[in-house]
């Protein structure tokens, strides 16, 4: 597989207490694949994106299992290790475009600081970043550039993430509820380029959701996530049509939770 979480387990301490956060998460995504990590809020599927990402806040650690990329172990990697890793081999779509933007900072520069730290030159990340924001949709491209996220709407500043994430090719993505907070049409929208970005660029996708009604439209496979661990995995068509444990069933019928 090309990525692989095995038998995860994350805690969160203090003062000499230990809450168990994850339990034994195993998950893979396949080179090219869009796969679905769907559960209520506080599920735990958020938690098993930041630790894939080295972003686990001060008092929660991982306490076992591994997360593999290929052949590169990166719950074994240091923080510095993994910087040279993060944003070019895997990167992540954040959940709210509006709180992971730098508010002080034109969207343009943005996403040319994601090539730059990876040691593109300037006039390449500028390239880069304009071919980029064309191909998520955005139109008149300069003058987005030269906008702060406020002068945003919802849908354009969650593209702004989207470019910012791919701006040096990365082989996984992982998008934490990409369509959630946006209006109907909006939400169309980033579900078409994604879409683009599985036939056009052959990214995979780890896909974290509420909505099984998104998931349907993109993803192959599904682990369903239930207090911190995966309870359920299939196909989509197994996951709707067969569901085996009472949660998936009762997730199914709600459509959306």
């Amino acid at each position: 597989m090309f990525f692989q979480i095995k038998h995860l387990s994350v805690e969160f301490s203090q003062q000499n207490e230990a809450h168990q956060i994850l339990s034994d998460v195993s998950l893979s995504v396949s080179e090219g694949e869009f796969v679905a990590l769907v559960g209520e809020s506080g599920s735990g599927k958020t938690m098993t994106a930041l630790s894939s990402m080295h972003l686990l806040p001060e008092q929660i650690h991982v306490t076992g299992g591994e997360i593999l990329l290929g052949e590169k172990n990166l719950s074994a990697m240091s923080d510095r290790e993994f910087r040279s890793v993060s944003g070019k081999e895997i990167s992540m779509v954040f959940q709210s475009p509006m709180t992971s933007l730098n508010p002080l900072m034109k969207v343009g520069k943005q996403i040319e600081e994601a090539g730059l730290i990876h040691g593109m030159s300037k006039e390449e990340a500028c390239r880069r970043a304009r071919e980029l924001s064309k191909k998520i949709g955005l139109s008149d491209t300069e003058r987005i550039m030269q906008s702060f996220p406020h002068e945003l709407s919802g849908g354009m500043k969650q593209r702004i993430m989207i470019a910012s994430a791919l701006m040096n090719n990365p082989r996984l993505l992982i998008a934490d509820e990409p369509t959630t907070a946006l209006d109907v049409s909006t939400q169309e929208e980033i579900i078409k380029i994604l879409v683009n970005l599985r036939q056009n660029l052959k990214i995979a996708m780890l896909l974290i959701s509420h909505d099984l009604s998104v998931v349907k439209k993109l993803c192959s496979r599904v682990y369903i996530m239930y207090k911190g661990k995966i309870i359920e995995s299939g196909t989509i068509e197994e996951i709707f049509d067969n569901p085996r444990h009472e949660y998936t069933k009762a997730l199914v019928m709600a459509g959306k939770i």
